[in-house]
């Protein structure tokens, strides 16, 4: 029997201009790093590629949607092959990694669902199965929850008029990042407000996209690293003849929580009171709080603010702004290196310990500890 060689020659296809990629990108490299050595070539559509990338050479493949013409069935066959969202289904022995898209639509849908949109809209990405799947699935989530769903689109010329046409306030969930600020840059041209007129999601939590957007754009962060990390150590284990990839080995991907920014921030839920206290709390939660302070500054008692606020948000205001509190804390420990003591003072804590005794109560952890990622 011949042995594997020590370094593994792995041609992968992956589109870096989708944030999915780069993680799944990420999460091949952290397995290579600690586990294995690849010699890892990205194919990038250049015409020399054929030459370059001799199937005979390859001790793996990694592909995303059509397969290269210089690639054949015997090729995939015969060398371990991984396919990323295939726009079919395979007819060679192969690892498939997809999207699980349930959690995703459901995700969205209940995110935008919650405020009390007059109608909702998905922009989706032409031609790819998996955005297909999601937009369906939204769409039939929101009309089982008795929302009105409109329509659904690829066609980014359209979707200025269509904003434009459609009942406010609108919810509009896009397939990506990229087709969120895509949609937000539509609503500038219809002249519609976001988030006062319509509220956008997106999927890949793109951060320097979604935070470089103005208004900054809300998003569903995907499993994509961790999926990443199985597929090259399945694939590494292939190569080295310890499994068949011809068995079903599936790996998904899925998103179910909502990293929530500017383009969703509003909810049409709230009455008019309540929207206005949230909206001083949600920009000036670092500063001393008092609720009777409050109830002076909007002219109604104390009872009737805590009344009305519980109501419609459920939980109490001084709640409120310690959950903003320790949402902004955990920004700040996560991409920085300041210390506890400046975390607490720019966040509305009185001291370090203030901070450690409110983030172990409402998120299970020590701030350190969150930090460190444990």
């Amino acid at each position: 029997m011949t042995s594997p060689p020590s370094i593994f020659n792995v041609v992968a296809s992956i589109n870096l201009a989708y944030q999915t990629h780069a993680h799944l990108l990420s999460g091949i490299l952290e397995y290579v790093k600690t586990h294995t050595v690849w010699t890892l070539n990205l194919i990038v559509g250049r015409r020399d590629e054929q030459k370059r990338f001799a199937p005979s050479t390859l001790d793996g493949i990694i592909l995303y949607g059509k397969i290269p013409s210089w690639l054949n069935k015997a090729d995939l066959c015969k060398t371990p092959t991984v396919m990323i969202e295939p726009t079919r289904e395979p007819d060679f022995p192969c690892c498939r990694v997809c999207c699980d898209n349930a959690p995703v639509a459901a995700t969205a849908a209940r995110h935008l669902l919650s405020k009390q949109c007059e109608t909702y809209a998905f922009v989706h990405s032409a031609g790819r199965t998996w955005s297909d799947t999601r937009g369906r699935l939204f769409a039939e989530a929101i009309r089982s929850a008795g929302g009105r769903f409109l329509w659904r689109t690829s066609d980014r010329a359209r979707l200025p008029d269509l904003i434009a046409a459609a009942p406010k306030p609108l919810g509009v969930f896009a397939a990506t990042d990229i087709l969120a600020r895509a949609t937000l840059d539509a609503c500038r041209v219809a002249g519609c407000h976001v988030p006062d007129d319509v509220l956008i999601l997106g999927v890949d939590n793109d951060v320097p996209l979604c935070e470089l957007s103005s208004p900054t754009l809300s998003s569903i962060p995907l499993t994509a690293h961790d999926a990443g990390y199985r597929l090259a150590e399945r694939l590494d284990r292939a190569m080295r003849g310890r499994i068949d990839l011809g068995r079903p080995s599936d790996i998904a991907y899925t998103g179910k929580e909502v990293v929530e920014r500017l383009s969703t921030s509003r909810s049409f839920a709230y009455d008019q009171l309540v929207r206005r206290c949230l909206e001083l709390l949600e920009t000036d939660f670092a500063s001393p709080i008092r609720v009777s302070a409050l109830a002076t500054r909007f002219g109604v008692s104390r009872r009737t603010l805590e009344t009305h606020f519980r109501a419609v948000t459920g939980t109490t205001i001084t709640e409120k702004v310690t959950r903003l509190r320790i949402d902004r804390a955990k920004q700040l420990l996560k991409a920085s290196n300041v210390s506890l003591e400046r975390v607490a003072t720019a966040c509305g804590f009185y001291n370090a310990s203030h901070l450690s005794a409110a983030f172990l109560r409402c998120v299970g952890v020590r701030p350190s500890a969150f930090r460190d990622g444990l």
